[in-house]
């Protein structure tokens, strides 16, 4: 979802980032001021002066991973509503537009944000505003049939697209029974089903102080923000936490491979290769090997980018991980020429499987990765409007410890820290594998993939 303010805001935002979800490329070490209110709402706050722009973001730890079968895309209904639910008249966007802000929000797997990106002189203002949509929400039926066609939009939109269609066709495949904690889209049945009771249900027991965060970044004093939550803030009443009584189900295990074909009139062939990689919460140290594998991986002079887009098969290849406490995906995508596309899949899927003995990767490659890691870090800090959102995801998963310390622990991975994870993650493991093409090509592959009694293709 995105509102936006005054254009000449929206172009200073532009030009020094956009908010978008946190990946491994995006990933930068700042000093992150701490501390907690009385009623167990986190603050954090990272100064950058260097451009009189502020952003103020609440994160809320839900999302996806908080919904039941029958209820799939109920965090990002939620987000949506809750603007409407705004307390006042006039309505949010016209209390934004005073302030010149641009305000947005965003669902994901594991965390919800709402965020203003504003001049830092009403960076105070923008605090109180957050305060009152989140501490003031009122529920409607009225609002509830206004707000979900805008919903159902978005999501009719998305599967339109064919790479979007394929991808979630992918990831229903990898989580099987646990799709439910994965979807934050949903479908037009599940949507349509959502009660006002069962949006209230989900702001009372989500949606309270020491369930969330107030993220600041810019050009912003840290004894200022602290303050102005204390003011703002502080009447939040503390509730009990959520994940005790309702804890998150575990994700089952994948029992085998599997494959999704998707013939469509494109011009050009798609692979993507998904497997299960780490949980954050049960094995940390796999994290930082999976994101110093990819960035080995992903470099354009790897020996690997070399057998796979040097020799013409793919036009671009990718790794990339995504850290979550409920199983975060590794994926390996390409696209390629319709024509190449058997012997693109064939040879990735065998270098898949001969990953784990790092064939052509040397010292000099980690040593490579590290300072590109250091340059990309020090851009990301730079531009502060993506570096709260990006923060928010670390706080709801990994933590701000995870966070302050990945530079240093992904960095330290060696050879065998990469070998240990590409045979524990990769090598042999269960995938899914997909495939968007012209029809001739998909009918070819799946008489390849049948012949091969490799995944259960359909």
């Amino acid at each position: 979802m995105k509102r936006f303010g005054p254009a000449a805001v929206l172009r200073a935002v532009i030009a020094v980032g956009s908010a978008t979800p946190a990946t491994a490329q995006q990933r930068a070490h700042a000093a992150v001021q701490q501390s907690s209110l009385d009623n167990g709402l986190q603050v954090l706050v990272v100064e950058n002066h260097t451009a009189p722009l502020a952003t103020v973001l609440v994160a809320v730890r839900t999302g996806a991973m908080t919904q039941g079968a029958g209820d799939r895309g109920l965090a990002h209904l939620y987000e949506h509503l809750l603007f409407r639910t705004y307390g006042s008249d006039p309505s949010f966007g016209v209390d934004a537009t005073s302030l010149d802000a641009v305000y947005n929000g965003t669902t994901g797997q594991e965390v919800v944000t709402y965020f203003l990106m504003l001049p830092s002189k009403n960076a105070v203002k923008g605090i109180g505003l957050l305060a009152k949509l989140l501490q003031k929400a009122r529920f409607s039926d009225y609002d509830l049939r206004q707000e979900l066609p805008v919903v159902l939009n978005e999501l009719q939109r998305a599967e339109s697209d064919p790479d979007q269609a394929l991808e979630r066709q992918a990831e229903q495949r990898l989580w099987g029974p646990d799709w439910s904690r994965k979807d934050i889209g949903g479908d037009s049945a599940t949507l349509k089903a959502i009660t006002i009771g069962r949006l209230q249900e989900t702001y009372a027991r989500y949606y309270v102080p020491n369930n969330a965060a107030l993220v600041v970044t810019g050009d912003v004093a840290a004894e200022e923000v602290l303050a102005a939550a204390r003011e703002r803030f502080g009447t939040w009443q503390r509730a009990p936490d959520p994940f005790v009584e309702h804890p998150i189900p575990p994700i089952g295990a994948m029992t085998g491979s599997t494959a999704t074909l998707v013939a469509q009139p494109v011009a050009h062939a798609r692979i993507a290769i998904t497997l299960r990689g780490p949980s954050v919460a049960q094995d940390t140290a796999a994290t930082y090997a999976a994101d110093a594998l990819c960035d080995v991986l992903n470099d354009p002079g790897s020996a690997f980018h070399r057998r796979l887009v040097g020799t013409g098969l793919f036009q671009s290849v990718s790794c990339r991980y995504q850290t979550l406490v409920h199983v975060g995906p590794i994926s390996f995508e390409g696209e390629t020429t319709p024509a190449k596309a058997t012997a693109a899949l064939t040879t990735l899927l065998a270098e898949l499987d001969q990953v784990g003995r790092l064939e052509g990767v040397t010292d000099e490659d980690l040593s490579i990765a590290k300072q590109r890691r250091r340059v990309r870090a020090a851009l990301a800090f730079e531009a502060s409007s993506a570096l709260a959102p990006s923060l928010a995801h670390w706080w709801a998963s990994g933590g701000v410890g995870y966070y302050e310390g990945f530079s240093e622990r992904v960095n330290a991975q060696g050879m065998d820290d990469l070998r240990r994870f590409a045979q524990a993650y990769i090598v042999t493991r269960p995938r899914v594998i997909a495939v968007l093409a012209p029809r001739v090509v998909i009918e070819r592959l799946r008489a390849q993939l049948r012949a091969a009694s490799a995944p259960n293709t359909p």
